[in-house]
């Protein structure tokens, strides 16, 4: 396990970027979580909302599993004001039938079109080649998502084509894009 492994396994910071922070969750962001999974367009590409209780449940899953297995489910912060703008995460070995670590992430409305997603997805694809020695890397979108089609496209990431994998917390997020960027192809 490399020292910067171990500090973000230790921390509550997993990364930076120029303009983000990627955290650990608290309690104090149950609001700020509760805008992006219990929004109906925020959630638009991923099937139904959830509850405020399923919101406080994923916190304390995301807090007590923070580094274990690596994996990182985060709080995406904007460094000038502080404030959570979506959440990000980094996970190893989650998807069905395709090996490598998987990223994701959510960004407020008011913070799209900034290309805050293309940033994180940047920072989370430098720490897991550079100091996780990640072979691959995939992510899943919904097929008629075209902002997070066009951030992986963008950064270089392969269509693998579609899949059908039934999730229980996205109950209507039953066909997803796959997509793969191996460590060669990203340098």
């Amino acid at each position: 396990m490399s020292t910067k492994e171990q500090s973000a396994n230790a921390g509550n910071i997993l990364l930076e970027s120029n303009r983000l922070i990627l955290r650990r969750p608290e309690a104090g962001d149950q609001s700020s979580l509760e805008r992006v999974f219990c929004d109906p367009d925020m959630m638009h590409y991923l099937g139904e909302v959830w509850d405020t209780d399923k919101v406080t449940e994923v916190i304390q899953e995301w807090r007590g599993g923070w580094g274990v297995e690596h994996r990182w489910s985060g709080v995406l912060i904007k460094k000038d004001t502080q404030e959570v703008i979506g959440t990000a995460g980094l996970t190893e070995n989650t998807l069905t039938d395709e090996a490598g670590f998987e990223l994701s992430w959510f960004v407020l409305p008011e913070h799209q079109k900034q290309g805050f997603a293309s940033e994180i997805t940047d920072a989370l694809l430098r720490f897991a080649f550079n100091d996780l020695g990640a072979e691959r890397i995939v992510a899943e979108t919904h097929p008629e998502n075209p902002a997070s089609n066009r951030v992986l496209k963008k950064l270089g990431f392969e269509r693998l084509g579609e899949c059908h994998h039934r999730y229980d917390d996205l109950p209507d997020f039953e066909t997803q894009v796959v997509w793969a960027l191996t460590r060669e192809n990203w340098l």
